[in-house]
C-alpha cells in the first residue's frame, strides 16, 4: 500500500534534477520501501553513478580540489573536493577486483618491481609503496599487476616465482626471486658513481668521468649489439658480445683494485654480470629489458602525489594511485570494473574471458 510521497534531488551530469519519490509499505514485511529509488540504483545516493565515475577520473588526473573547479567550470556543478574523496573510496574495491579477475594479456614480457618511502599524516612517520608491473614484448607496454603498501617488497610477485625480473640494486630484491634477473643499467652505473665518490681521495674527478664512461660504453656497445643479432638471429654474436663485456668489466676492476679503489672494483666485478642477463636472454631468443624504466614511469605517478606536491599519503592516495594505474596501464580491468560500478553488479562475476593479441601456439 502507499505511505506516502517526498521529494528527491537527484544531480547528473545535464544538471539537477528535481522529482518525487512514492513510499510503499509492505503489510507482510512490515516495512516501506521506495521501489523507484531501487529500481534506478538510487537509494542513498544524491549523485549519478556517471557523475561519480566523471569525478573521480578527472581526479585522478589533477588533485581533489582541482577537480572539483574543473567539474564546476565544465558542467556547472558544485561537487565539493570531499565528496569526490569519497567517489573514490567507493570504486577502489572494483579496481581489486578487476585487476585480480581480468587476466594479464597472454604474450611474451618481463616482470620489474620497484619500491620507494612517502611521507604518512603523523609527523615522523613513512609508508612503503611497493608496485610491480609487467612489460610486454611485442609493444613494450606496461601493465600493472600489484599494488601493495606496508607490505614486504617482494609480496608484490608471484610467491610461486616469476621467470624474468627486471629491479634495481635495492637489498630487498637482491634474493633469487626468478630465473633471469636483470640489474637496472642505470641504476649500475649511479651505483658506481656513488662508490666513486665515496673513495674520490684516490681518484681525481677526470678519472672518475672516464671509469663511468668506459663502462656506460660497454653497456651501450651490448644493447647495440643484442638489438642487431637479435633481428639477423646471430646467437654466437650474441654470446660473444656478452663475454667480452664480462671480460672487460673484469679488467675494468683489475684496475681500480691496484689503484686502491677497492669497494668499486668488487662491486663491479660481483654485480657486472647481473647486468648483461637480458644479452643472455636474447642468446636463448628471448626478450627483456636492460633497465627498468618502465616501472620507474609508474613510480614517477607516485612521486608527483607524495613528494613533489607535498601530500602526506594515507588512503584517499592509496585509492587514487590504484584508479590511475589501472586505467593507464590495464584498460581492459579498468573497463571490467567501471561496467560493473556503473551497473551497481557484484564485482565476484566469472572473468570475461582476454583475447590475446599475438598467439603464441
Amino acid at each position: 500500500m502507499r505511505n506516502g510521497r517526498y521529494r528527491r534531488t537527484l544531480v547528473t551530469k545535464l544538471g539537477r534534477i528535481l522529482f518525487e519519490v512514492g513510499r510503499v509499505f509492505d503489510r507482510l514485511r512490515r516495512r516501506t520501501f521506495t521501489p523507484l529509488l531501487i529500481a534506478l540504483g538510487l537509494r542513498r545516493r544524491r549523485y549519478a553513478l556517471d557523475l561519480r565515475l566523471a569525478c573521480a577520473e578527472e581526479a585522478g588526473r589533477t588533485t581533489y580540489g582541482e577537480a572539483s573547479e574543473s567539474i564546476h567550470r565544465s558542467l556547472s556543478l558544485w561537487v565539493p573536493r570531499r565528496t569526490i574523496w569519497h567517489f573514490v573510496k567507493e570504486l577502489n574495491p572494483f579496481m581489486e577486483a578487476g585487476l585480480r579477475n581480468v587476466p594479464l594479456l597472454e604474450v611474451e614480457g618481463c616482470h620489474a618491481a620497484d619500491g620507494t618511502f612517502v611521507r604518512g599524516l603523523r609527523r615522523g612517520s613513512q609508508h612503503e609503496v611497493n608496485v610491480a608491473v609487467r612489460q610486454r614484448s611485442y609493444d613494450h607496454k606496461i601493465e600493472v599487476v600489484a599494488v601493495q603498501v606496508d607490505r614486504a617488497p617482494t609480496e608484490v610477485l608471484d610467491p610461486a616465482g616469476v621467470e624474468r625480473l627486471v629491479t634495481d640494486d635495492a637489498l630487498a630484491y637482491s634474493v633469487d626471486l626468478a630465473r633471469w634477473h636483470q640489474l637496472c643499467q642505470l641504476h649500475f652505473l649511479r651505483r658506481v658513481r656513488d662508490l666513486l665518490t665515496e673513495e674520490r681521495d684516490l681518484l681525481e674527478m677526470a678519472e672518475r668521468e672516464a671509469v663511468l664512461r668506459d663502462l656506460g660504453a660497454l653497456l651501450a656497445h651490448l644493447r647495440a649489439s643484442v638489438a642487431k643479432h637479435r633481428v639477423d638471429g646471430d646467437k654466437v654474436a650474441i654470446t660473444y658480445r656478452v663475454e667480452a663485456t664480462l671480460r672487460q668489466f673484469g679488467e675494468i676492476a683489475t684496475e681500480l683494485e691496484h689503484r686502491g679503489l677497492r669497494q668499486t672494483a668488487r662491486y663491479v666485478r660481483e654485480r657486472g654480470r647481473a647486468t648483461v642477463v637480458f644479452a643472455e636472454m636474447a642468446g636463448h631468443g628471448g626478450w627483456m629489458p636492460a633497465t627498468s624504466n618502465g616501472v620507474e614511469r609508474i613510480m614517477g605517478m607516485v612521486a608527483d602525489r607524495c613528494k613533489r606536491k607535498w601530500a602526506h599519503w594515507n588512503s584517499g592516495l592509496e585509492n587514487l594511485l590504484r584508479l590511475v594505474l589501472t586505467r593507464k596501464t590495464r584498460p581492459a580491468a579498468y573497463a571490467w570494473a567501471t561496467r560493473r560500478y556503473l551497473a551497481g553488479g557484484s564485482m565476484v562475476e566469472p572473468p570475461l574471458p582476454v583475447r590475446p593479441l599475438i598467439n603464441n601456439s
